[in-house]
């Protein structure tokens, strides 16, 4: 005989569940509220405690919870039954009742659910061993009733989601946690694997995309199936949540890196090749705003040379150039190591950026050898921790992309010194032998005259090999000034240099117009910079036709001074233009043009205009002709050796 706890306020439901218990044959014990029954059931542990929901003082389920946490009646089976909860209701299952038996009911069902509760009891388990057994999954864990309710949800997907989840049903969570496909599109109700599997699919892998409550994005694979009874007949649904993010991360980083090097292959130029690394990267990792700065080596500052903001992403105002130490890239550069800043709103964020549309920033120095060249800086919408599996990536693009620099410089210089060494001989050869020809050939005119002949009869003879002997020597000259400048053997006599008077002290007589200002001050060697203004005016002048302007104009902002020689001359085939800085070479049209030349100048100014650390470069003129354009820095302790820059050697573009 067992003894039976019979709690209800009811005196007519409390009498006719008392009878049958005693029809059972067991002994049944009362009590008239929730109160009254957890004290008598800790003072003397039932076999079985049947208990109304609806009760004053304590209710029904809460005595039931109270029970299962007191040691002494933590295994005893409790019946609950009520009017106002269906069976399926999330409180009930909470309370860990064995049976519900919903009002009205008969004395059958009555005594067969008693009689199963007394005969063969349900195995229970400590209710913190199945909460400590749930809380120790590394995978989450999510069950629901027949109506779509949460019964089941433990602390892995809690963490997750916050306590409140559980309060949600299956359907309302697409929408309610803004769950996107692992592709981002967003998930649609229907398709939550929990509910799908209350229609009784068993979903294996289903991928699912979910920002956790600091904003990060998260990807899980979700295995669910539908919880049936012996019948086959379906009672909820229950399905794990694998976090599988590393996993995701992984194969994102690799197909990230093989989209980088496929960039870097097929780009037709280097300018081509920043802008779609940066598109690559954005594409792969999803990330808005990147940008590529590379050292200015004119000026030793950080200048944009590719940019990519991805469509909406909004754009951000950043300064055109950066000291060492200024802002993230500029920080980076510096201290040549990665940089996170996680949280832009943090109060303690280690670098100023004015970025207030964004949430976090990364920055990657860009190297060549040993020496940082750029940096790659990223911005984002969500909060980025740092990663250490991202930062070897980031490194490594960073690390491709210093080697394709390396590589398109070296290329151009064997490229030009493949092209230059047959084409330096012949043009040696060509400017050597013509004055000679002319020297040796009067001088034979000369000795082939009659003894009595007076210096007067071959003044016009000795003229012509004076005129050459003077070109021989001159291009002499010139060329061991040249060697000697390029081997460091001529060294420069750096101070304060006033550009605007150097400029005018080299202005032929003839008509120019200028745009100079009264002063312009920067670090370099006067004689030499006249040489270079003297070369590029000579040159504007001698190959444009008589009676053309020539424009010459001096700026300069907080970093260079810039120096424009235009003219509407013969112009440079665009093919040639690179090749002009070679020594000895002219380009086609002029050689043919009758205009007298050694092909020294441009070369000459090159070299001079390096060892200041400055830039040179050859364009065409929109009306015809050509436009020099020279960048000299204008801070001081900028000038010295500095080695020759490639046509090629910027990423540059901007995409937006």
């Amino acid at each position: 005989m067992a003894s039976v706890l019979v709690v209800e306020d009811n005196p007519e439901h409390q009498a006719v569940i008392a009878e049958v218990v005693r029809r059972l044959g067991h002994r049944p014990m009362l009590a008239d509220d929730g109160r009254e029954g957890l004290a008598a059931a800790v003072a003397e542990p039932p076999d079985l405690v049947v208990a109304d929901v609806d009760m004053p003082h304590l209710d029904g389920i809460r005595m039931c919870r109270a029970l299962r946490e007191h040691p002494a009646t933590a295994t005893v089976p409790v019946v609950l039954i009520t009017a106002y909860l269906p069976p399926g209701d999330t409180t009930l299952a909470s309370a860990e009742a064995d049976a519900v038996v919903p009002k009205p009911f008969s004395v059958k069902e009555l005594s067969e659910t008693l009689r199963t509760c007394l005969e063969s009891p349900p195995p229970r388990h400590d209710p913190a061993f199945t909460e400590a057994l749930l809380r120790s999954l590394d995978a989450g864990v999510v069950a629901c009733d027949l109506d779509g309710r949460l019964v089941v949800i433990n602390q892995a997907v809690r963490d997750f989601f916050g306590d409140e989840s559980l309060g949600v049903p299956a359907r309302d969570w697409a929408e309610r946690f803004g769950l996107r496909r692992h592709d981002g599109s967003p998930l649609p109700p229907d398709e939550v694997a929990l509910y799908r599997a209350l229609g009784g699919e068993e979903i294996r892998h289903d991928g699912v995309l979910a920002h956790d409550r600091q904003g990060r994005r998260r990807w899980f694979a979700i295995n669910a199936r539908p919880v049936r009874d012996a019948g086959g007949n379906i009672l909820g649904a229950v399905a794990a949540v694998h976090d599988v993010t590393a996993e995701h991360h992984q194969h994102q980083y690799e197909r990230c890196k093989t989209e980088v090097l496929k960039a870097l292959v097929h780009a037709p130029d280097a300018d081509r090749a920043g802008t779609e690394v940066l598109r690559a990267i954005s594409a792969e990792l999803g990330w808005p705003y990147l940008r590529l700065w590379l050292v200015d080596p004119v000026t030793q500052r950080l200048r944009p040379a590719a940019t990519h903001v991805a469509e909406g992403a909004p754009v951000v105002q950043l300064p055109p150039v950066l000291d060492r130490g200024e802002g993230l890239a500029g920080t980076c550069w510096d201290n040549g190591e990665p940089i996170w800043v996680p949280d832009l709103r943090a109060p303690d964020v280690p670098v100023m950026i004015e970025a207030e549309h964004y949430r976090a920033a990364v920055a990657v120095p860009v190297r060549s050898a040993d020496d940082v060249i750029g940096v790659l800086s990223v911005l984002t919408v969500e909060h980025q921790e740092p990663d250490p599996a991202l930062t070897v990536l980031l490194s490594g693009i960073a690390g491709h992309i210093g080697g394709y620099l390396e590589r398109r410089r070296a290329e151009e210089l064997a490229h030009q010194l493949a092209a230059s060494i047959g084409e330096y001989i012949a043009l040696v050869g060509h400017e050597l032998r013509t004055p000679l020809t002319s020297i040796g050939t009067y001088t034979d005119l000369i000795a082939e005259e009659a003894d009595d002949t007076t210096v007067g009869e071959v003044r016009e003879l000795l003229g012509v090999i004076e005129r050459n002997n003077a070109r021989l020597r001159s291009l002499v000259e010139r060329l061991l000034d040249l060697s000697a400048l390029e081997a460091g053997h001529a060294q420069l006599t750096v101070g304060d240099v006033d550009l605007a008077a150097v400029v005018t002290e080299a202005l032929p007589g003839t008509a120019i117009r200028t745009d100079l200002p009264d002063r312009l001050i920067v670090p370099g060697d006067r004689a030499r910079l006249r040489q270079v203004a003297e070369n590029l005016i000579g040159n504007a002048v001698k190959y444009s036709p008589d009676g053309a302007t020539v424009h010459v104009t001096l700026t300069a902002d907080e970093d260079a001074a810039v120096l424009t020689v235009s003219d509407s001359g013969i112009g440079i085939p665009a093919a040639e233009r690179d090749r002009l800085f070679a020594r000895l070479y002219r380009a086609t049209n002029a050689r043919h043009s009758g205009i007298p030349g050694a092909g020294l100048g441009l070369a000459l100014s090159r070299t001079i205009v390096e060892l200041h650390r400055g830039a040179i470069t050859l364009s065409g003129n929109d009306g015809g002709g050509t436009v020099a354009t020279v960048r000299l820095p204008r801070r001081t302790g900028t000038s010295g050796p500095a080695r020759p820059a490639g046509p090629d050697e910027t990423l540059g573009g901007n995409h937006q």
